[in-house]
């Protein structure tokens, strides 16, 4: 679980905001707050106005929330898995049918996600969209 969720903050990090490379998810440092604090001070230091602000913080606030409700779902499915696997007999038919579910949860947020930074991206000018490029390349590694 915790590696979908990486993955997920990292396609969302390079699509859009670096600032929204992470997912509620229980881990210290995911704070919302402190997201929408780090998406806020991105968006000012890339010139954005207070319009785009707006729209792009109603953006990020469902992103965030959307975030939420797959915790949420997800609450003590780890230790289900475990206590299945550490049967005599597991349940082959129940896990198989749970991670399949969990995929398509997971899919699912994806699109939504990439919808709403495509969504982002598209209110950024393009002097901002480069800007925010370089800054993501500088603090992250242009992937070389």
């Amino acid at each position: 679980m915790k590696k979908g969720f990486k993955a997920i903050a990292a396609v969302m990090a390079v699509a859009s905001l670096g600032a929204l490379a992470a997912c509620k998810h229980g881990h210290q440092g995911h704070d919302p707050k402190e997201i929408k604090g780090h998406i806020e001070s991105t968006l000012k230091k890339i010139g954005t106005t207070e319009e785009q602000q707006a729209k792009i913080g109603t953006i990020s606030d469902r992103i965030i929330a959307d975030c939420g409700e797959i915790h949420k779902n997800s609450q003590g499915l780890r230790q289900k898995f475990v206590a299945c696997l550490l049967l005599d007999n597991p349940d082959r038919e129940w896990l198989h049918k749970t991670v399949d579910e969990k995929a398509k949860e997971i899919t699912a947020f994806t699109h939504r996600t990439i919808d709403s930074l495509i969504e982002i991206s598209g209110t950024l000018t393009p002097v901002q969209r480069a800007e925010l490029k370089t800054r993501f390349e500088t603090g992250h590694g242009n992937g070389k």
